[in-house]
């Protein structure tokens, strides 16, 4: 079955998600002293980038002359480290997976307790997240210097009501 194709992109919905995104990244427990950058990563840390930016996947017209728009904000977490240990390997993905899990409002792992995500973040403009779906994590070639990232590809979908002009 074929994967249904955006028409067309969501440029305000762009900032309104990275800020929204970013905001709930920092919200999770295991990050004590770290900090989550979006799109800039020096040689270990961890930082998420924006796939393809905010898509519109389908808009529904209503009667009053206003649409709802299904959009979807694809994102990456990645976690680059520099380490060849395999104990560290495991413990990035074991990271990964719980943030993933967290993010997916499931149970997840967090600082040795079990902790569900209540809710998600108020958005701005008429835009509302609805569910966020991950994929499974894992670790990309490590470079000549032993540096390697670790992706966790993530999916918010959310809708944004636009009312009608008059």
């Amino acid at each position: 079955m074929e994967e249904p194709k955006p028409i067309g992109l969501d440029s305000t919905g762009y900032e309104v998600l990275t800020k929204a995104v970013l905001a709930l990244l920092m919200e999770y427990g295991e990050l004590v002293g770290k900090e989550i950058y979006f799109e800039d990563i020096s040689q270990s840390g961890i930082a998420f980038s924006a796939d393809d930016g905010a898509l519109i996947m389908s808009e529904v017209p209503d009667i009053l002359g206003g649409y709802t728009q299904i959009c979807q904000y694809p994102f990456y977490v990645v976690y680059r480290t520099a380490s060849t240990q395999e104990s560290q390997k495991l413990n990035v993905q074991t990271f990964l997976d719980s943030l993933g899990k967290w993010l997916c409002m499931e149970p997840a792992k967090v600082n040795g307790k079990t902790e569900i995500l209540d809710k998600y973040p108020e958005l701005t403009d008429g835009r509302k997240i609805t569910r966020v779906t991950r994929l499974n994590s894992y670790g990309l070639e490590p470079n000549a210097d032993g540096v390697q990232d670790w992706l966790l590809p993530v999916t918010v979908q959310y809708t944004n009501e636009i009312a009608p002009k008059w």
